[in-house]
């Protein structure tokens, strides 16, 4: 699923269960650094044109994905 984490709270909330190591990859015109969930986790601010990528299943080879949002993403649970 493609959501857009408004801020730092929802973005732990969406992050919440999955594994510290599990890859990060972010677009390189995003201005996040993050190789990891751990790293993510770990980022002082969070820009709300960013969306991310979780996939459905949770196995370490899965990999989660940081992007520019668009109109179509969804927006965060809210935390």
């Amino acid at each position: 699923m493609r959501y857009k984490a408004k801020n730092l709270a929802a973005l732990q909330t969406l992050l919440g269960g999955l594994p510290n190591q599990m890859p990060v990859e972010v677009d390189p015109d995003v201005g996040v650094s993050a190789k990891t969930v751990a790293d993510l986790q770990k980022v002082q601010s969070w820009p709300e044109n960013l969306a991310i990528v979780i996939p459905q299943e949770r196995d370490p080879g899965a990999i989660i994905r940081v992007s520019k949002a668009n109109v179509a993403t969804r927006t965060s649970p809210k935390s």
